[in-house]
């Protein structure tokens, strides 16, 4: 009969298989890179980031976090990288400039990030 503990830790490691079976089945199913912002002004057009050609060779994965200026029209105005692989940032910057923004009274700043999944 087993230990009671080496059975808590059987139990424990099957969970976390199962849960990482799970993630790894709803990243599958995501498309290769999603995004999502931290503000409230809400995206009307919102355009997918195209997975690099290079990272896709060396498998590279990660997050991109760009801070965005929308102007009141809806349009972004501007784009910066605040943080991510460089290989990745500029699919990001190139499908952000794309995106339209509800018209708002004035200009804001969001943060975007786009994480890209192989």
């Amino acid at each position: 009969m087993p230990h009671p503990q080496a059975c808590g830790w059987l139990q424990a490691a099957a969970l976390a298989l199962a849960e990482a079976a799970l993630a790894c089945i709803l990243l599958l199913s995501t498309p290769s890179a999603y995004a999502q912002t931290e503000k409230l002004r809400p995206v009307r057009v919102r355009v997918r980031a195209v997975y690099p050609e290079l990272a896709r060779h060396f498998n590279l994965t990660g997050t991109v976090k760009l801070r965005v200026v929308v102007a009141t029209n809806g349009h972004v105005k501007s784009s910066a990288s605040i943080g991510g692989n460089p290989v990745l940032v500029q699919a990001a910057m190139d499908a952000v400039k794309h995106w339209e923004f509800e018209p708002a009274k004035e200009e804001t700043t969001e943060v975007v990030q786009f994480t890209f999944i192989p």
